[in-house]
């Protein structure tokens, strides 16, 4: 043996030792192997065994539940597999002419959820078809969500402040502008005002401002702290979409409009907005607005565009805010990174406004795992003529 000829001195008793060992493992070794194929047999016919009684399994099973996802009709590949995948475990796998009738009704329903509000939710719910039927009967619809219950539900469960403590540092920097210029005190539009976080510090300094806000839960909150301060601010319960929504003619000397693009659904919404305001500004006066503007080279695709509108970020490209100032008397004259422009202008101890801004306003909402955004929310400033 190879192991006698390395130690040559060994003595006859140790060779015995040796021998008996080596053929102990060898022996063991060989048990083991017949333990393992012997187990591996009985596990294999086990298997054949419950092979043959699946048909018998799957037709006494029977599944009952519902899936709960947001109506983005850009995700239909992924919501078939998942349901592919959820039926065929249970042995409940559809024929090709099934799977292409539940894709047609549930694209159809995402569609229709999905033009009704993007936090519009699909509800897909299924059960044991009636004796005598086998298999599945589902039923499809959808949940109907909105940005106002969205932040009803944030006054009734949030602490606040929601939305930080400070006011906006480039709100704060044009409203000092404007009064250095007029030589008076700017009369200020806050649209979608929210909890008041940057009305109350513009009254506070003797600005008259019109609030305009539609989730009652924040107009209620609005009211109450210009009365209990007597400060000088109007509150006014619209939706600035709204086409009944009507102000002042060329009243105001500052608009500004502050984390609310984020839930316009396209480009004419943001038209909308600029054609009103250019109703309500006197000449020479100044929107302030911010929106989550595509960085150059990159081109939204219809599902970014679909995610950015459920997280709250909807994306805007230069060539949609262009189409929607075109025509109107209005230019853009300055256009800012919201996140550069706070941080280098805030207070230390009003960074960062809130613990998801950050994240928020550099599109990580929209787009996680990138290592870099597409996406970010731009401050941009435009002058009536």
């Amino acid at each position: 043996m190879n192991s006698h000829k390395q130690i040559p001195q060994i003595a006859a008793i140790d060779k015995l030792r040796l021998t008996f060992t080596a053929f102990t493992k060898i022996s063991s070794s060989k048990r083991d192997r017949h333990v393992i194929n012997s187990s591996a047999t009985n596990t294999s016919l086990a298997m054949q065994t419950i092979q043959n009684f699946l048909p018998l399994l799957h037709r006494n099973t029977f599944i009952r539940g519902e899936m709960e996802m947001p109506c983005l009709p850009a995700f239909i590949d992924l919501y078939m597999e998942r349901l592919q995948t959820l039926f065929d475990t249970f042995g409940k796998s559809f024929s090709p002419a099934e799977n292409d009738h539940l894709r047609s009704l549930l694209l159809g329903k995402l569609e229709e959820g999905f033009r009704t509000s993007p936090l519009s939710k699909l509800v897909f719910r299924y059960e044991p078809s009636q004796t005598p039927n086998t298999g599945i009967t589902y039923t499809i619809t959808y949940t109907i969500g909105s940005i106002t219950d969205q932040y009803n539900n944030w006054a009734a469960t949030k602490e606040p402040p929601l939305f930080g403590s400070h006011a906006d540092a480039k709100v704060m920097e044009l409203a000092a502008q404007i009064k250095e210029q007029l030589g008076r005190d700017p009369y200020i539009v806050d649209i979608g005002a929210g909890t008041g976080r940057n009305t109350f510090p513009l009254a506070r300094m003797g600005y008259q401002v019109d609030a305009l806000e539609m989730t009652p839960a924040f107009t209620e909150q609005l009211q109450a702290i210009a009365q209990n301060e007597n400060l000088p601010v109007n509150v006014i319960a619209c939706d600035i979409l709204n086409p009944l929504t009507r102000l002042k003619t060329l009243a105001y000397n500052l608009a500004i409009c502050c984390e609310v693009t984020s839930h316009f659904r396209d480009a004419d919404q943001l038209r909308l907005l600029l054609a009103k305001a250019c109703d309500y500004l006197q000449h020479g006066g100044l929107l302030l607005f911010n929106a989550f503007m595509a960085n150059e080279g990159y081109e939204p695709s219809p599902l970014d565009r679909q995610v950015s509108e459920l997280a709250w970020s909807t994306i805007f490209t230069y060539q949609d805010l262009h189409n929607a100032l075109d025509n109107l008397p209005m230019e853009i004259i300055a256009n800012d990174a919201v996140l550069d422009f706070e941080r280098s202008n805030l207070p230390p101890e009003a960074w960062p406004p809130t613990s998801w801004f950050e994240s928020w306003s550099t599109g990580k909402d929209v787009f996680p795992l990138a290592d870099h955004s597409p996406i970010q929310l731009r401050w941009i400033v435009c002058k009536r003529l």
